[in-house]
């Protein structure tokens, strides 16, 4: 799905103790500690645990179980404090937000601060406030740069940010479009399915790696030691992630969204890599849309299931649900039942928590921490290496 950028309120996805789950998120790169004093400091972790400690830790807690949502931009009325209360129910690691200008950093700062109380890690999701239809390639790299660097010095201990979200969608080749090797896309088909490198328009492919090349390039000039998650929307594009390896567009986690089919020979392809795997978006298609509350909570269930069988195997360290509240502004559409709680119009401010679905339970059941997971922690090279 792609993350909202805009609010419309009207017209509109055996337990582990506390402290070893924390330090595994640790270890995974997904915990960041709270301000004090005003430095940006890890506050969680009191001492230095050795790396094979961490990995040892990592594995007892298996996948980091995320959950989607965007607490920056959308329903007001449902306190940043009521979202994490629900996050600390589900004992999700961390919260994978979009964030779209400057001004949100004090907002997110007091999401991270809030977050961390409960031991919760903060996943942000850079989304340059850039028009890839009227900019060319120098102005999309220079301002998704500024962009990203901005966000990441102001937030140095938040160790994984999200490089876009499903930018490829834009470069997709259409009906007629010549492709880079000099043939035509057949008109009578429709658009291309994302598998093969030629099937993303180049002009359109070279503006969106010129955005995902200035996110990466801000990040690390920003923490050389921050990792970069990057990826794809799912379904069949694969042929993205070549295409920017072959341009030299870096990134140490990869990311895919799945939402329905196998998704394990995409898994195959991905592991080739040689880089973790993180499921920044699931759900069962179409969250409670067309199958019910019910059909959505069984089949999420059963795509964790799916997840933690194929996980050591691809080395699919973490997932996200999508997402925490049903979007209810976008009703008739999908995404108005794509959480895992329903949002009702009301209160002060225009919306206001409604009851837990069946998913939602699904979900935590299916989180609760288990030992001998197969999720590793990142090694040196993945750490700082560029």
């Amino acid at each position: 799905m792609s993350a909202s950028t805009s609010f419309r309120p009207v017209s509109r996805r055996p337990a582990v103790s506390r402290q070893l789950a924390a330090a595994a998120l640790l270890a995974l790169g997904l915990l960041a500690g709270p301000a004090r004093a005003g430095q940006e400091t890890v506050a969680v972790q009191t001492q230095a645990q050795t790396q094979t400690q961490a990995q040892a830790q990592a594995t007892a807690a298996g996948i980091a179980w995320g959950v989607n949502g965007h607490p920056l931009v959308s329903y007001p009325g449902v306190s940043l404090e009521q979202q994490a209360s629900l996050l600390g129910e589900l004992k999700a690691s961390s919260y994978r937000v979009d964030v779209t200008n400057l001004d949100q950093m004090e907002k997110l700062a007091r999401l991270r601060d809030t977050l961390a109380q409960r031991g919760i890690g903060v996943l942000p999701i850079l989304l340059p406030p850039v028009s890839l239809k009227d900019e060319d390639e120098a102005t999309l790299k220079a301002r998704s740069r500024a962009f990203a660097e901005a966000f990441v010095r102001r937030f140095p201990d938040i160790p994984v940010w999200e490089l876009g979200n499903e930018l490829e969608n834009y470069a997709i080749i259409q009906p007629c479009e010549m492709r880079d090797d000099g043939t035509q896309y057949p008109c009578a088909w429709g658009p291309a399915g994302g598998v093969g490198e030629l099937d993303y328009y180049g002009p359109r492919y070279r503006k969106v790696a010129a955005v995902l090349s200035g996110l990466a390039e801000g990040v690390a000039a920003a923490n050389p030691k921050a990792r970069r998650a990057l990826g794809s929307a799912g379904w069949g594009h694969t042929g993205i992630f070549a295409r920017l390896a072959k341009d030299g567009v870096p990134w140490e986690i990869s990311v895919w969204h799945w939402y329905a089919n196998d998704s394990e020979w995409a898994f195959k392809i991905l592991a080739g890599y040689g880089k973790p795997i993180w499921i920044t978006e699931f759900n069962h298609d179409a969250g409670s849309h067309r199958d019910g509350k019910d059909g959505q909570a069984k089949g999420l269930a059963t795509m964790m299931e799916t997840l933690k069988r194929l996980a050591g195997q691809y080395r699919i360290e973490a997932a996200h649900v999508y997402e925490l509240l049903d979007e209810t502004y976008w009703a008739p559409g999908y995404e108005a039942q794509m959480g895992l709680v329903e949002l009702e119009r009301g209160g002060e401010h225009g919306w206001r928590l409604g009851a837990r679905k069946p998913a939602f339970d699904a979900f935590r059941d299916a989180a609760a921490p288990q030992a001998g997971g197969p999720a590793p922690a990142p090694s040196k090279a993945e750490q700082g290496g560029r």
